[in-house]
């Protein structure tokens, strides 16, 4: 069987070393919770879950709406007096006195007008551009005029009637061949790639001063007084 042990701190801060510390000494994690900027509702069903009277847990509930932090321990029934002791160790306060402490704390209204001053940050921005070299082909019609010699051999027949003197006649029954040769030129077209320009890129760096020039804004603060008006004073019986 295990026991419900509820200590209420004043901070976080405690309430999580309360935690930490029963944990160490052998508590389980799970069965240790931290209640804290909750609903006054959620406390106190927590605590009426966790078998408390109702008007104890709201009265719990309402004073965690000031602040404060809430450690609840399920603790074995033979290890509840250890889990107490160690809460009571770490000055854990009921919601009477919590109420008390929080609202006996002296509260303080501030109001700051700040000082706001520009400064102009000027710093360099690197830009790339540059130039880039690209090659194109194109196509054109060239025409040239060439000079072609040309040479026809042609076979002409003419008709004679001639009689053969008898020493002709020996030599004239003989086999012979005769040519000639003709000759004829053709175009030939060839093409030779030829370097006519030649286009480079070139780097050169170098620094200049430029002055930039900006408009920043200041806001100051001026103290003024403000001239009070007397009242009525009050008149007591």
């Amino acid at each position: 069987m295990t026991t419900s042990i509820i200590g209420l701190f004043e901070s976080s801060d405690i309430a999580s070393k309360v935690l930490g510390e029963l944990t160490k000494s052998g508590f389980r994690k799970d069965a240790v919770e931290i209640l804290q900027n909750v609903a006054a509702s959620k406390v106190s069903s927590r605590l009426v879950e966790a078998g408390y009277e109702k008007d104890k847990a709201d009265s719990y509930g309402k004073a965690m709406q000031k602040g404060g932090a809430l450690v609840v321990a399920e603790a074995p029934d033979d290890r509840a007096d250890e889990a107490l002791d160690m809460m009571r160790s770490f000055k854990a306060v009921s919601p009477e006195v919590l109420l008390e402490k929080l609202s006996g704390e002296a509260s303080e209204e501030t109001q700051i007008a700040q000082v706001i001053e520009e400064e102009l940050e000027v710093g360099v921005t690197r830009m790339t551009g540059g130039k880039r070299l690209r090659t194109e082909i194109s196509e054109r019609e060239v025409q040239e005029t060439v000079t072609l010699h040309e040479e026809t051999v042609e076979a002409e027949r003419t008709k004679v009637d001639r009689v053969l003197k008898p020493e002709e006649v020996a030599k004239a029954f003989q086999e012979t061949k005769i040519e000639m040769t003709e000759v004829s030129e053709k175009p030939v077209v060839s093409k030779q790639a030829h370097v006519v320009e030649e286009v480079s890129l070139s780097k050169q760096s170098g620094e200049r001063d430029v002055t930039v020039s900006g408009t920043v804004r200041r806001q100051d603060v001026t103290v003024e007084d403000i001239d009070g008006k007397a009242g009525k004073a009050a008149k007591t019986a």
